[in-house]
């Protein structure tokens, strides 16, 4: 694979990622090689690099009988590592609703993944039935979760970050302690929330529903549309099956916590109308439905999930490759930003 053909984009960011090493480069080029050969598939054409703090991303186009498709290579940083171990596993527990991987390598945390076409973001247009989509996209997603339920403690071996309501407490108070930026009262007024914050914690806990896996980030731009495409009026066909990726921010926790980024997306894409937005939130939370348990009591736990979330959240940015240039004092403003929201 050719270096010199690869278009290296920062996004901005000033970061050093693994990708600045030459000797990791050509390994992780090689590695990539080898296991599209162990397919029968040559690399072709330009590859593009997205570097960012958190990830090394490839896009690779390769050769194959049908035509000429792309392969996706990422990279983890230690504390996110896990995420290859946790593609290999889902792709065995909920294959319909995850990418195979091609290859994975745990040790190194690297992972190939094949194309899984459009993006969600990339169909969603303006027409109202949109909702119908957004609906059904969660609908799938919950489901996936309830199906992960009795894996938890697996996801936990492989590394995933425990959150689970009664630990979360722990890692608050270990970001209020370590986070440099926030100022002096800030920090005081953290700390004096500790009593409280564990006691949301310890009544989430009470929930009827079971902890699973929490993509922590969950977005347009995380899920693929197995092949849904609009129409020519701009309606969104019916059908197909949703794939979920990106599980680097990953938490084992309360599956609720997942609606923080998701609920603030929604309030943006439906120009914050709550009918729509609790129509596609109650989809969701139908899969949770059973005897004793009803969409009303449901409702009533997502407020305090969601709270209590945004220290899912600050961790995601303590997830970084270690030798980015961005200062601890940038890193931590994003830690900050999120935990300022308890107050």
């Amino acid at each position: 694979m050719d270096v010199n053909r690869i278009v290296v984009e920062t996004g901005g960011y000033r970061a050093v990622t693994p990708w600045e090493d030459e000797t990791w480069r050509e390994e992780a080029l090689d590695w990539i090689t080898a296991a599209l050969a162990r397919r029968r598939l040559v690399a072709d054409g330009q590859v593009w690099a997205r570097l960012r703090p958190w990830s090394v991303v490839l896009r690779v186009p390769v050769l194959r009988t049908d035509g000429v498709g792309a392969v996706w290579f990422k990279a983890n940083p230690p504390r996110s590592a896990f995420e290859p171990a946790v593609m290999a596993a889902l792709s065995r527990w909920v294959p319909e609703r995850v990418l195979e991987p091609i290859a994975v390598d745990t040790a190194r945390g690297w992972s190939l993944l094949p194309d899984g076409g459009s993006l969600f973001a990339e169909v969603l247009t303006n027409n109202p039935e949109d909702v119908n989509a957004w609906a059904e996209m969660l609908r799938q997603y919950a489901l996936l979760q309830r199906e992960l339920e009795p894996h938890v403690d697996q996801l936990a071996t492989l590394g995933v970050p425990d959150f689970r309501p009664r630990r979360l407490a722990e890692r608050f108070l270990a970001l209020v302690e370590s986070t440099s930026v926030l100022r002096g009262p800030e920090r005081a007024a953290l700390r004096a929330l500790a009593p409280r914050f564990e006691g949301w914690c310890q009544e989430l806990a009470q929930s009827p529903v079971s902890c699973s896996l929490d993509q922590s980030d969950l977005h347009p731009a995380s899920v693929l549309t197995g092949g849904r495409r609009p129409l020519d009026d701009g309606r969104l066909t019916g059908g197909g099956a949703y794939r979920f990726f990106d599980w680097g921010d990953a938490s084992v926790t309360h599956p609720f916590m997942s609606l923080l980024v998701l609920g603030r997306v929604l309030g943006e894409r439906f120009d914050q109308d709550q009918s729509v937005r609790a129509r596609v939130l109650d989809a969701y939370l139908d899969a949770w439905v059973q005897p004793g348990t009803s969409l009303a009591e449901l409702r009533s736990w997502v407020d305090l999930a969601c709270r209590v979330a945004v220290v899912c959240r600050a961790d995601t940015w303590d997830r970084v490759f270690p030798t980015m240039l961005l200062t601890t004092a940038d890193r931590d403003a994003h830690i900050a930003r999120w935990l300022r929201e308890l107050l």
